[in-house]
């Protein structure tokens, strides 16, 4: 009788592993290929990009004294002082179990990852061998203390629920791969519904912009960082096209170039 349950209950999780939106190489089993995907989406969903490229944290306002200090936090040495639950609240919920919320993790588009890509990243940062030491906790400066009270600067905990309110539009199964793709990259700099972010003299365009894209053009515009002639890029998008879209696979680009013409498509009629 337990074996039968057990069986069911196997047969229940691969029907929903099967039916979730993936990126490509997430239905595995076998540990090695667990943590190689888990592997590839610290590039793909920044991870490195914010703490560092050994993921042993950064000074992330080194350059900016009006601010903080803030550092991203030393994950080979912070990651097995949590629990999977208390993980899973800081990457997809913004909640800190000692310090209520994180501030500056994206937990706003990390909210869209699934149970099975989420549990191969974790997977990986798991197997980290710790490097150097733990990073001071968040110190808010005078200026950091302005934006706050202005509401420009926001906890991640209240960021999740804003963007939780407004999503890309779906546009149904054929463009689903395409449109969580850009559910959990471009969504970080392009907003909750992709339709562009101002803040203050700086502003992304809504990604209506991609159906002015040829096949060929958004190819070396999110691997290469080059636009069309017509258009000026943000210094941002270079070093995400060179440090993460780099890492889709060709079948991931092909589906967020669909989701995202199809988009500009739909919204300019």
């Amino acid at each position: 009788m337990r074996s039968a349950v057990f069986a069911a209950l196997l047969l229940a999780a691969c029907r929903q592993r099967a039916s979730e939106t993936t990126f490509d190489g997430a239905q595995v089993t076998e540990a090695a290929a667990v943590k190689s995907h888990g592997e590839r989406l610290t590039y793909v969903l920044g991870c490195r990009g914010c703490h560092g490229k050994d993921l042993a944290g950064t000074f992330f306002t080194k350059d900016q004294p009006q601010y903080g200090p803030l550092y991203a936090s030393n994950l080979t040495v912070e990651v097995p002082e949590y629990s999977d639950a208390q993980l899973d609240g800081i990457i997809r919920h913004g909640i800190h179990p000692e310090r209520k919320t994180v501030w500056g993790m994206p937990s706003e588009i990390f909210q869209n990852l699934n149970d099975t890509d989420y549990q191969a990243l974790t997977a990986y940062l798991r197997t980290l061998k710790p490097v150097g030491k733990k990073l001071p906790p968040p110190q808010f400066s005078v200026q950091d203390r302005k934006d706050i009270a202005s509401g420009l600067y926001q906890p991640a905990v209240q960021r999740v629920a804003n963007f939780k309110r407004k999503q890309p539009v779906d546009l149904g199964p054929r463009y689903a791969l395409g449109r969580y793709v850009a559910s959990v990259s471009c969504e970080e700099c392009h907003g909750s519904d992709l339709g562009g972010v101002s803040v203050g003299p700086e502003k992304t365009p809504d990604l209506i912009v991609v159906g002015g894209y040829t096949r060929p053009g958004f190819e070396k515009l999110i691997t290469q960082g080059v636009p069309t002639p017509a258009r000026k890029l943000n210094p941002m998008m270079y070093y995400v096209a060179i440090g993460r879209f780099t890492r889709l696979t060709p079948h991931e680009r092909d589906a967020l170039y669909a989701y995202l013409k199809a988009r500009a498509d739909r919204l300019s009629r």
